[in-house]
């Protein structure tokens, strides 16, 4: 259980000392770590069960007394929690473009990509870190401004074509793969689902298909479709509205 929420947490740390080119990738293996771990799969969920999320990003994300847009974090711990993760959510979902919400919110402090690191990033890896008595990063420690002066925004749209090859390293590499991996886009749809099932209310099914989803998860780096689709035809038989596009794009993966 400890190497899992330390996963996480290093997980957290690639986010957050990343380049802006390869952030949404960085994001989508955050959440994925994040599903995989069920001691922060409870702590965001418990946050979320009082967490008004249009109202909260109505407050959170807002222009200012000149018109300019800004990122206004709530105060309550619980809220930055639920708030950073159903925006990371949205942005893994492309319901949030990535780049124009970062422009848009946190570019007039100079470098967009660090802003939005520090505002967001940091204090919901700080929080959830500090709830399982592991040590805090600062944003001020030299290293972690060193790390993220790399990963600048402004030097993503700058950099020809060329440099950005160059930046390309393995695991970039591998962020193409997994695009064409059937059980890396299942792994997805999953984590998917699990966001979703945080906002129903809870029973048995519920309970059920949260399990499914997890499993789902961990046993993907398996690569045994009978397993996974046995998974996945479990979920089916829930038969939980809210979710059955999602699980139809589970079936539709493995052409179930």
């Amino acid at each position: 259980m400890e190497k899992d929420i330390e996963e996480f947490l290093a997980s957290c740390d690639d986010l957050i000392t990343c380049k802006f080119l390869v952030a949404e990738y960085k994001i989508q293996k955050l959440l994925q770590q994040l599903a995989n771990t069920e001691e922060v799969c409870s702590l965001v969920g418990e946050c979320l069960e009082q967490f008004n999320r249009d109202r909260e990003f109505s407050k959170a994300f807002i222009q200012d007394g000149h018109g300019d847009f800004m990122c206004d974090m709530p105060k309550e711990e619980y809220k930055i929690i639920a708030l950073v993760f159903c925006t990371l959510i949205d942005i893994d979902n492309k319901k949030i473009e990535f780049t124009d919400f970062v422009k848009r919110f946190f570019g007039r402090d100079g470098n967009a990509f660090e802003s939005f690191i520090k505002t967001m990033i940091v204090p919901f890896r700080n929080l959830i870190a500090d709830a399982f008595g592991y040590s805090k990063i600062k944003i001020g420690d030299e290293e972690t401004k060193e790390d993220i002066a790399s990963a600048s925004f402004e030097e993503y749209h700058d950099e020809s074509e060329q440099d950005k090859e160059e930046d390309y390293d393995e695991s970039e590499e591998d962020a193409d793969n997994d695009e064409q991996d059937e059980f890396i886009l299942a792994q997805k749809v999953a984590v998917q689902i699990l966001s979703e099932l945080q906002y129903l209310r809870q029973d048995y099914n519920i309970e059920r298909a949260t399990k499914i989803c997890r499993s789902i998860v961990k046993t993907t780096d398996l690569k045994d479709e009978d397993i996974t689709s046995s998974l996945i035809f479990a979920l089916k038989e829930l038969k939980i509205k809210p979710i059955k596009f999602m699980v139809k794009e589970l079936l539709g993966i493995f052409d179930l």
